[in-house]
C-alpha cells in the first residue's frame, strides 16, 4: 500500500534544511508515477552521486558556482548562489518511451508541494 500512496521508498519526510550563508542547498527529487518506471539510474549533481529511486529525495549544501546534474546521458547546469536553494526534479520516461532521464530545475512553492510525499535517500557511491 506504501507504494500506491505515493511513497515507495523508506526514510525520513522531507524537511527545509537551514541555508548557510556562504553556500547553497541542492534537493534531488524523484516523485513517484503509478505508472512510472522503478529504474534507477546514477545521478550526479555538484559532488554527490546517488540512485535516485521513485518516490526519494535528497538534499545537500553545495559551494557557490557552477553545477551540473548528470544522469543517463542526461545532464543540466545551474550557476549556484549563496544563500539560495535549488529543487532539481528528476523524472524517469518508461522503458516503452525509452527510459530516459530528464532534469527540471522547478520554482520552490511547486517543488516543496511535489516532494513532500517523497522520502530521503541515504547517499550511494
Amino acid at each position: 500500500m506504501t507504494m500506491l500512496a505515493g511513497c515507495g521508498v523508506q526514510g525520513d519526510e522531507y524537511q527545509p534544511r537551514r541555508i548557510p550563508a556562504e553556500k547553497s542547498v541542492v534537493y534531488i527529487y524523484r516523485p513517484f508515477k503509478v505508472l512510472g518506471t522503478s529504474a534507477t539510474p546514477m545521478v550526479t549533481c555538484g559532488h554527490e552521486s546517488i540512485e535516485m529511486e521513485p518516490g526519494g529525495y535528497y538534499s545537500f549544501e553545495q559551494e557557490i558556482g557552477p553545477v551540473s546534474c548528470t544522469a543517463a546521458g542526461a545532464e543540466y547546469k545551474f550557476d549556484a548562489r549563496p544563500g539560495e536553494r535549488y529543487f532539481i526534479r528528476e523524472d524517469v520516461d518508461t522503458l516503452t518511451q525509452g527510459g530516459a532521464t530528464h532534469f527540471k530545475l522547478m520554482r520552490a512553492d511547486i517543488a516543496e508541494d511535489e516532494i513532500k510525499d517523497c522520502r530521503r535517500q541515504g547517499i550511494k557511491q
